[in-house]
């Protein structure tokens, strides 16, 4: 690392009950493949961080599922990523994109139980 914090964000990851499920999510839901797709751990490459799935049962462990991240995913559109994503995640938690300032926001629930967030920000 160069000049700048002491620490950098590289990966932020999900637990999931089922890798198959949530592979099959998020390539939609990311629109892509992901670099890495194992079953215990699968991962999304992205430009500063990568976004990766856990299988905690694979190494026996026991894990809660659903909200133990959020993680925050800037777009361009932030209406054509929520009029996609709404057909597509198992629950979207807000009826529309919220605004705060130049910031506009939703929230869904992917199939493993976890809240993400999409936002982009208006430059206008």
């Amino acid at each position: 690392m160069t000049d700048g914090p002491a620490m950098a964000l590289r990966t932020v990851y999900v637990t999931v009950d089922d890798m198959d499920r949530a592979l099959d999510f998020y390539r939609e839901c990311f629109e892509t493949e992901p670099d890495q797709a194992e079953e215990r751990f699968s991962i999304f490459e992205f430009e500063d961080a990568d976004f990766g799935l856990y299988n905690a049962g694979y190494d026996g462990f026991e894990a809660e599922y659903g909200n133990n991240c959020v993680p925050n995913f800037e777009v361009d559109d932030v209406d054509a990523a929520f009029e996609r994503i709404c057909d597509l995640a198992p629950e979207v938690v807000n009826d529309e994109i919220l605004q705060f300032g130049d910031y506009r926001t939703f929230h869904f629930v992917d199939t493993e139980g976890n809240e993400i967030e999409v936002f982009s920000i208006d430059d206008d």
